[in-house]
């Protein structure tokens, strides 16, 4: 082989390895966190008021509202996108605008706000200044979270801040994941699986427990709480896809290890890993998930006393909803419990310190990364 040859065969490998690296780079399983910029964070505001137990965040893009469902004060905190707090609506009662722990929220086309009054097992809608309209009573499910669509909401009986829904004297060994009422609250349908079918109650509530979210196409995506997956389902109730995204620890199976029973109420305690905990849509249709990096359990055993337990890792990967792959992982600080999007490069969280403070955080993304081709194509040279 003579030398120009030989530089010939030379050139054309760097190449291949180059468009290689290049490749390998882009990919989205190997896209690195993104970078971001705290703009503003508060834990109090008004006239002394505090988080307490803040269940969920939703963002009013019309308006540039943050709504805050806070369990534990029994009510909605409202801000601006800039973090000045503007009103509370709502406070501890069973009256119209009255709430016994709201967990979840939904901001409809017009600007109005549903809350799912948890504690009241019913769901309160209100005008964009914080007024009552009406109430909307389920007749035989309970409501945690919602979403409102065309003349339909679909629901599921637990999130955030709520508690289990047990039904204990049910012989079945599955639940629904979702149910979908009318807006006079009769139950039309269900959406269930049979794919962790238990018998026990609670491990049920465990297995069947999900976020909720809806694509722009009108599909629900529902990751699991305590399992690395996520389903994708259309409103009828049939199942579309199923998928994992890497995680950097293997979630334990959920596992009874204790169940007590005392004037007549029944506690048990399970062994578990949490995985999603949030999820949303974007504007741009990605679907965003707030999940755990660190496992659940595992650091329940290294440290015994749960007040010396720092807060959990956290990440919110972002996932494009057709080809279902990892687009690229946004920063958030130990502890988030619920997050909202503000835009195309602001995300809105609410998370616990190590010294057990909660604050609301708005953080820009440096820089904005757009998804990447679906088509995009790898080059590929034949070498003689």
């Amino acid at each position: 082989m003579n030398k120009n040859k030989r530089n010939v065969l030379k050139a054309k490998k760097q190449i291949l390895l180059y468009i290689f690296l290049i490749c390998f780079c882009l990919s989205p399983a190997n896209l690195s966190a993104t970078s971001s910029e705290t703009l503003w964070s508060l834990s109090s505001f008004g006239e002394g008021s505090y988080f307490y137990q803040p269940s969920d965040i939703e963002a009013d893009l019309k308006h540039s509202r943050i709504y805050v469902a806070d369990s534990g004060n029994n009510c909605v905190f409202v801000f601006n996108f800039k973090g000045k707090f503007l009103k509370a609506i709502g406070q501890k009662g069973q009256g119209p605008g009255e709430f016994d722990r709201p967990t979840g929220l939904y901001v409809l086309a017009d600007s109005k706000l549903a809350v799912a009054d948890f504690g009241n097992n019913r769901i309160q809608v209100f005008n964009n200044s914080g007024e009552f309209i009406r109430s909307i009573k389920p007749t035989k499910v309970r409501v945690a979270d919602l979403i409102f669509i065309d003349d339909k909401i679909c629901t599921i009986p637990s999130f955030g801040m709520s508690g289990y829904s047990l039904d204990m004297g049910s012989k079945e060994n599955t639940q629904p994941l979702v149910n979908i009422i009318d807006k006079d609250g009769n139950l039309l349908n269900e959406i269930e699986t049979h794919d962790f079918p238990a018998n026990q109650p609670f491990l049920r509530a465990l297995n069947n427990r999900v976020c909720l979210t809806l694509s722009k196409d009108k599909k629900l995506f529902l990751p699991y709480f305590s399992k690395n997956l996520i389903q994708k389902f259309d409103l009828n109730g049939t199942k579309l896809a199923e998928f994992e995204i890497s995680l950097p620890f293997k979630p334990i199976i959920p596992k009874v290890q204790q169940q007590t029973s005392k004037d007549g109420i029944i506690r048990m305690r399970a062994s578990m890993d949490m995985v999603t905990q949030d999820a949303k849509i974007g504007t741009n249709g990605q679907l965003y998930l707030l999940r755990f990096a660190q496992s659940y359990s595992q650091q329940g055993k290294k440290i015994e006393n749960s007040k010396d337990r720092p807060p959990l890792a956290k990440q919110i990967v972002v996932i494009n909803t057709t080809s279902l792959q990892l687009i690229h992982t946004l920063e958030c600080d130990p502890g988030t419990q619920t997050f909202t999007l503000l835009g195309k490069n602001r995300l809105a969280y609410i998370y616990e310190d190590s010294e057990g403070e909660l604050f609301l955080k708005c953080n820009r993304v440096l820089p904005e990364l757009k998804s990447l081709p679906e088509n995009r194509s790898f080059i590929r040279l034949e070498l003689n």
